[in-house]
């Protein structure tokens, strides 16, 4: 079944469109019409102070969220990259200073293949 891609419009397929369900999933505060009961606790943790502990509850939520609603992947791995967490330095070329990025890797149930998607937090 196809979808459409909410930039520009065109049909989706397959994993691009599981991708953009699971980027639309991880900023919805349950506000969707005629889908209330999609949520993330994601866009409620925002303005939280950023330290280890609550970078753990960005990645819960976010894992939490795709474990409940996004039944067409098998999550691999949530991870929260900022500036002061880098180590390695392919890591520093995806983040620029002052910015969270999310970085969330699945495998599609459909195809097999990864499903990967990397976001700014804002």
């Amino acid at each position: 079944m196809a979808g459409y891609d909410s930039v520009t419009g065109k049909p989706l397929y397959g994993d691009a469109r599981i991708a953009q369900a699971i980027r639309r999933l991880v900023v919805t505060r349950g506000d969707l019409v005629m889908r209330r009961h999609l949520r993330c606790d994601l866009p409620d943790l925002i303005d939280t102070p950023h330290n280890g502990a609550q970078r753990m509850l960005f990645q819960a939520a976010v894992a939490s969220a795709i474990h409940e609603h996004e039944t067409r992947v098998d999550l691999e791995e949530v991870r929260l990259i900022t500036p002061e967490a880098l180590t390695d330095l392919d890591a520093a070329e995806r983040v620029a200073d002052g910015e969270t990025r999310l970085e969330i890797l699945a495998l599609s149930r459909e195809t097999g293949l990864p499903v990967s998607l990397s976001e700014v937090v804002r």
